[in-house]
């Protein structure tokens, strides 16, 4: 897998909703930060910055994404962060190491949310805040209605039938 930020600026497009992300996590200068699914670690590296006299680790299971993310800090001089590939339900956090853990859209993929949800617990220090951005329902979401794009339509099992999956309605079966 190849980032491509020529097709895309994904941050860019996520820019007032970073600003109020930020605002929420409060990163404080002396702050330990987790941030899990960083992706290209744009959140980290704001949580990096802030935490001037801490640092921010940043997990993902992306290789492509963290390289880009590494890139990216060392292109803007930023020391105080470290990427790390890993899955953030089942990796060996040292225990009550971080005084804030942060998300943005990275705990929507997790399949055990119970099990992922325990595992970074452990990882926070008593009193440590919990900051998650996600999205609504799909109905609800400004973002993910302006771009409805309708699934191919899929042929049934039945010879000649096919059915239209579309993430805005729901799908009928063909007669």
């Amino acid at each position: 897998m190849t980032v491509r930020s020529d097709l895309f600026d994904y941050d860019a497009e996520l820019r007032r909703h970073n600003e109020l992300f930020r605002a929420a996590a409060h990163v404080g200068a002396h702050d330990h930060v987790l941030d899990i699914g960083c992706g290209t670690g744009q959140a980290t590296r704001d949580a990096a910055r802030a935490a001037v006299s801490g640092s921010a680790v940043g997990v993902d299971l992306a290789a492509p994404m963290l390289d880009k993310a590494r890139q990216l800090s060392d292109e803007q001089g930023i020391t105080n962060v470290t990427y790390l590939r890993a899955d953030a339900q089942t990796h060996h956090f040292p225990p009550a190491s971080f005084d804030l853990c942060i998300s943005r859209f990275g705990t929507m993929f997790f399949t055990e949310p119970v099990a992922a949800f325990t595992n970074i617990g452990r990882a926070l220090r008593p009193a440590a805040r919990l900051v998650l951005l996600v999205w609504q329902e799909r109905d609800r979401n400004e973002w993910a209605t302006a771009i409805r794009v309708p699934s191919p339509p899929q042929r049934s099992r039945r010879a000649g039938r096919t059915r239209s999956h579309s993430p805005t309605r729901p799908s009928r079966k063909a007669s």
